[in-house]
């Protein structure tokens, strides 16, 4: 369980109960198989969340907005080395949405003809690689 920097169990600095981070294991087992699936590909996980509370988040938020973050930007993005689209992964845990956000993100990215998923584990992953044509070797299946 998480301790805080006064080592009180299962609280934020500031005192206040933390959430159970349910997306973090699964965004790790995404990223790990779809580096794994994809070896020539980059794959990156874009932080857009700050693990902080209070006066702290908000100092760090408008931070991050002045340093480029995008509201909505997904959790996961691969560059294929060898086919000029861009693959969104947003991954959420059983139950999440996608916010407003992220739904305006999407709707530019696959426009601009990007693909996107929200995905829930690293089958689905998978499968969307199935789905969009990408081999594991990170071409395009003729």
């Amino acid at each position: 369980m998480w301790r805080g920097r006064a080592g009180r169990r299962g609280r934020s600095p500031s005192g206040t109960k933390r959430r159970a981070d349910l997306e973090g294991p699964i965004q790790r087992a995404v990223v790990d198989r779809l580096r794994f699936e994809l070896p020539g590909a980059i794959v990156h996980h874009s932080p857009n969340e700050v693990p902080l509370d209070g006066e702290d988040v908000r100092a760090a938020i408008a931070k991050a907005k002045r340093n480029g973050m995008v509201p909505g930007f997904p959790d996961v993005v691969v560059v294929l080395a060898c086919r000029p689209v861009t693959l969104f992964f947003e991954v959420k845990a059983e139950g999440g949405r996608e916010t407003k956000a992220q739904r305006k993100l999407r709707e530019a990215a696959t426009s601009a003809g990007h693909l996107w998923a929200v995905v829930r584990s690293q089958t689905e992953a998978v499968a969307c690689l199935d789905a969009w044509g990408i081999d594991r070797r990170g071409v395009t299946r003729t």
